[in-house]
């Protein structure tokens, strides 16, 4: 994991203004805590495991185009019987990724906002649901100044700052996000999780 990081990063940062072309770019970065706070993650049922987490899950593929395939909010004594039913269809354990649930009912506001020569462009939904899923329902398009202040009366702070550091790192890239009314993920004091950073 660690040489492949380094080899990743390399990669990403050899391109003028750095970007990130692959998904693959896009996982390793992630895990390994670049993009600042997220959700917590898994790579396998043992690690939740092991771990001690209780509560419900996210499962994601990471195979090809099954990548869409998700399952949503999953008990824990359900992981495992998931789990077989997947790799039935195809999509080995190891091909996989876990993450904790997250709190729908306290979302602020989710989306996808991108630099453009006009400013930042915010594609999003206020709707209490997983992002796909609310996406689909209900999105709105915003940009300019509008969405700039839209960001700010809804990141807190730190979330905001990093948003901003991720915006000038990745000058053409697509960050996704999810924003609460409460604290979440792995760094304290945040109210976003960052899911993606995306050029792809």
């Amino acid at each position: 994991m660690k040489d492949n990081y380094k080899e990743v990063f390399r990669r990403v940062f050899s391109r003028t203004p750095p970007s990130i072309k692959s998904k693959e770019e896009c996982y390793f970065l992630y895990e390994a805590g670049f993009f600042g706070n997220k959700a917590l993650t898994w790579n396998s049922y043992q690690e939740i495991l092991q771990s001690g987490w209780n509560e419900e899950v996210c499962m994601r593929s990471k195979k090809g185009i099954d990548r869409k395939r998700v399952k949503y909010n999953l008990p824990m004594n359900e992981v495992a019987q998931e789990i077989a039913v997947w790799e039935r269809e195809g999509i080995p354990e190891s091909r996989i990724g876990f993450n904790e649930a997250m709190p729908d009912k306290k979302l602020l506001i989710q989306g996808e906002v991108i630099r453009t020569p006009n400013g930042l462009f915010f594609l999003y939904t206020t709707i209490k649901k997983p992002m796909n899923v609310a996406l689909r329902e209900k999105e709105e398009r915003i940009s300019g100044l509008n969405a700039k202040i839209i960001l700010q009366r809804n990141l807190s702070p730190s979330s905001l700052s990093d948003m901003e550091s991720l915006l000038q790192t990745f000058p053409n890239d697509v960050i996704e996000f999810s924003s609460y009314s409460i604290p979440v993920g792995n760094i304290q004091g945040r109210n976003t999780v960052i899911w993606e950073v995306r050029n792809y």
